[in-house]
């Protein structure tokens, strides 16, 4: 699914929670109503509301009504109950409090619009980011050099956190194979999309496969296909330099990165290569936009493989 459209559903998504929270409490009210007493009492609750709103824009004294508003309440609530109901139960649950499932406020759009956005935009990758693996419960004491792996932990947990205002519009997390590269860039993933960041997470391979796509579709359709890895707010891209090696590919992940640095987007990528590494691979446009240190951020993990640590640590 593209994109553009994966919006498009998560704003209906939207839509269609806040019509079913005000259908069901429509029903519940339709029910009480066949009690008379029930439906009597709400309705001079609402005239009585009515009246009140008039008074107030005429600037006229309400104190009487407002009492008379709070005793028909009060009586409501214990009709409600007798008919098995809260008396929360006539006003739609809205998902969302701050904008009642609407999506948007005053023309902006609003927090949950923006969590279930990076929901979406991850479910449709296929990637398992896993929700547990956050910057508050990393076990150091599983690596065998805790406190350098710490440092770098802190390191990236302060760029998530200062992102509006960091100069570094890439980071570079190379190492070994098993040092704990992909648990950090899933703590990165889990720590943006709490702060409603739009965030757009590849392995290495699935964006070469993507750049695949991108090759042999037609050419109303290409500019589609890329929209989400050029215009998210924070791209990841797990494992860089293990997907193969084809064609174009250098070029394709030149114009990539350099597009999103004109665009001043962010980049965070993992990978078992060096600078050098990276440089011989994609080429030196390339390594100049990854390892630029004027806004890049290059951090060597330096660790035995972590999957024997954890591995030793439950035997």
């Amino acid at each position: 699914m593209k994109n553009s459209e994966i919006k498009i559903k998560v704003l209906n998504d939207i839509k269609q929670s806040k019509l079913k929270a005000e259908a069901e409490a429509d029903k519940n009210l339709e029910l009480a109503f066949k009690d008379e007493e029930f439906k009597s009492n709400y309705k001079e609750i609402k005239k009585l509301k009515f009246d009140i709103a008039k008074k107030e824009f005429a600037k006229k004294d309400t104190n009487k009504d407002k009492i008379l508003l709070k005793e028909l309440t009060e009586k409501l609530k214990v009709q409600a109950n007798k008919l098995g109901y809260k008396f929360s139960d006539f006003r739609p649950n809205y998902y969302c409090k701050k904008c009642n499932d609407k999506g948007i406020i005053n023309d902006l759009y609003c927090d949950c619009y923006y969590k279930k956005l990076n929901e979406a935009l991850i479910n449709n990758l296929g990637i398992n980011v896993d929700k547990s693996h956050t910057f508050s419960n990393v076990k150091f004491d599983i690596f065998d050099k805790p406190n350098e792996i710490k440092k770098v932990y802190s390191h990236v947990q302060s760029w998530c956190e200062k992102l509006d205002s960091t100069k570094y519009k890439n980071v570079v997390l190379s190492g070994d194979t098993g040092v704990g590269k992909t648990y950090l860039l899933d703590c990165v993933c889990n720590s943006l999309v709490q702060k409603n960041i739009v965030v757009n997470y590849f392995t290495a391979f699935a964006l070469n496969d993507l750049f695949l796509k991108y090759r042999s579709s037609f050419l109303e359709e290409n500019s589609s296909l890329l929209d989400g890895v050029i215009n998210c707010d924070v791209l990841i891209v797990d494992d860089l330099g293990s997907e193969p090696n084809l064609k174009n590919n250098e070029e394709y992940f030149y114009l990539l990165f350099n597009e999103r640095i004109v665009k001043n987007k962010f980049t965070i990528i993992s990978t078992n290569l060096s600078l050098e590494g990276i440089r011989q691979r994609y080429g030196e446009r390339t390594f100049s936009r990854l390892a630029n240190i004027s806004n890049s951020l290059a951090i060597k993990m330096i660790n035995s493989d972590l999957r024997t640590e954890i591995k030793k640590t439950t035997n």
